[in-house]
């Protein structure tokens, strides 16, 4: 069974300048070279600072491990980076043939911290009555 075109993984784009002087014309998801070619307000999940391009992170989301910066992108407000990881997993290598570099948010460039969950019968655990109850 052979994939359709339209699913099959592809390379992440990195454009040099195309929309150079015009950021909201900056296309989501493809990869820039500077942070001044991309559209104004956009968020970093992560903690820290944005990571300069050359950088080296480490990608906790599904185990990639350490990673260097390629370049910036965006999509539906946030800002993220195109990162080359040094090794790819085998079960990446497999799903997308070809592919070396992935998008990544600030938040996947840290370790996982779940919240504690509320402590049972605090206000943060209150769940209301359902249907409310009508006062007559």
């Amino acid at each position: 069974m052979s994939i359709p075109a339209a699913s099959a993984a592809r390379q992440p784009t990195l454009s040099p300048a195309a929309w150079a002087g015009k950021p909201q014309a900056c296309p989501a998801w493809v990869g820039f070279p500077s942070l001044a070619g991309l559209p104004a307000g956009l968020q970093w999940s992560g903690r820290g600072e944005v990571p300069a391009i050359g950088a080296r992170v480490h990608i906790y989301l599904n185990g990639f491990g350490p990673a260097e910066v390629k370049a910036y992108f965006h999509a539906e407000g946030f800002l993220g980076v195109v990162c080359a990881p040094e090794v790819l997993p085998a079960w990446f290598q497999q799903q997308c043939p070809g592919v070396t570099l992935g998008h990544c948010f600030g938040r996947e460039l840290e370790p996982y911290q779940p919240t504690p969950a509320p402590i049972v019968g605090s206000p943060e655990d209150w769940i209301p009555d359902y249907p409310p109850e009508e006062n007559e």
